[in-house]
């Protein structure tokens, strides 16, 4: 099978990134609430089991990069392009957004506190930019910009996934899931001092690997047809699984178990589905923005809205949780919106520019034909 845009993944994407913002909205003014916000009034949405399940956003996403870098594999499997090409082109993706939005997080914060925070040292700066798994101040493995973590683990996937196919070639899959099952193994062993002993010993990693097994099982035309209304029960047991994970019961490091495989599930289920109308339209272009609106949402959250709602709260236009989680979901998601408009898509527009240069250049053109834009996995 041809790889080519999956529009129902895309549409997932979407779906993935607006539960993320969503949980974080909520979040935000729920346990994390600032002083002046706490004596407003609550509702469901407070809900433990709610406010932490749409997390599972972030398993989707994981399971679409193991997905994706699996269906677009062949040329690379087969030989016609390098493996090293390959993570070329994702380091090209991935980082220059994710620079900018630290960058802007940096200053905001820098402006906001007139002074520089003690986590801003030159080494975690440094390791966050270039996303080396290192402790925060608050002793949490993660980057200044907090949602990269996710990032430090899609870098990792895609060095795993490039030294597969090197030595591995057409039969790179047992080499990937291999190399991945055992430095998972031997991270546990790792004193948990180290930030990398936390980072690889993390059973998240499976995650990756349900997304290549679904995608091999989708190229061979192996994959199993599930009616739509399977999401129905997948969601309840993702929903079970977010209450007992709250009262201490599911452990997080069976979260690969309880939420991953429910949303390797999920994406078996949506691939095959039509998108049509302007809803699937809408729901398109926000999974191509879904990047931009994972980066930059916190930021907006923290960085941004803090300044304006002390003023809201004061001419009673906020009075309600509800009113806030529902403006900042909304003025998150635009941003992000507006981050893909300004800073992703011009760049990925300049690259794809370059290619074709460099294509019709006589000299590059070896090199140019192996550079085929691949669709990032994190998007």
């Amino acid at each position: 099978m041809q790889p080519g845009k999956l529009y129902s993944v895309q549409v997932l994407r979407a779906v993935a990134a607006l539960i993320v913002v969503l949980s974080h909205s909520i979040r935000a003014y729920t346990i994390n609430a600032p002083g002046y916000m706490q004596g407003l009034p609550q509702s469901w949405l407070s809900s433990p089991w709610f406010r932490d399940g749409m997390a599972v956003g972030v398993d989707i996403f994981f399971v679409i990069s193991g997905f994706i870098m699996v269906h677009v594999s062949g040329d690379y499997a087969e030989g016609r392009k390098t493996s090293g090409n390959f993570f070329l082109q994702r380091v090209e993706r991935i980082y220059p957004p994710y620079i900018v939005a630290t960058l802007v997080l940096m200053g905001l914060t820098i402006a906001w506190v007139h002074s520089i925070p003690a986590d801003f040292t030159p080494w975690r700066i440094v390791a966050s930019m270039a996303l080396i798994p290192s402790f925060d101040s608050a002793g949490l493995v993660q980057p200044i910009l907090g949602v990269g973590w996710t990032l430090s683990y899609e870098m990792y996937f895609y060095l795993a996934f490039a030294a597969a196919l090197a030595i591995g070639r057409r039969r790179y899959l047992p080499v990937l899931m291999g190399t991945i099952i055992a430095v998972w193994f031997i991270a546990t062993i790792i004193s948990r001092r180290f930030a990398v002993g936390i980072f690889f010993s993390s059973p998240i990693v499976f995650e990756f690997l349900f997304g290549c097994l679904v995608a091999r099982l989708y190229n061979t035309g192996k994959l199993p047809s599930l009616p739509l209304y399977s999401l129905v029960p997948t969601v309840v047991i993702m929903a079970v699984a977010s209450y007992f994970h709250e009262a201490d019961t599911l452990p997080e490091a069976w979260r690969f178990a309880y939420w991953g495989i429910p949303a390797a599930i999920v994406v078996a289920t949506v691939l095959p589905q039509q998108v049509r109308g302007s809803i699937g339209e809408a729901l398109q272009f926000l999974g191509d923005a879904s990047y931009s609106i994972y980066l930059i949402h916190v930021v907006i959250i923290y960085n941004v809205l803090a300044r304006f709602y002390p003023k809201l709260i004061s001419f009673g236009l906020v009075r309600f949780i509800d009113q806030a989680v529902a403006m900042t979901f909304i003025v998150a998601v635009a941003g992000g919106v507006l981050f893909h408009l300004i800073v992703e898509r011009p760049f990925n527009d300049w690259r794809k520019r370059s290619r074709k240069r460099a294509a019709a250049n006589p000299i590059g053109a070896q090199g140019a034909a192996s550079a085929t834009d691949v669709p990032a996995p994190s998007d």
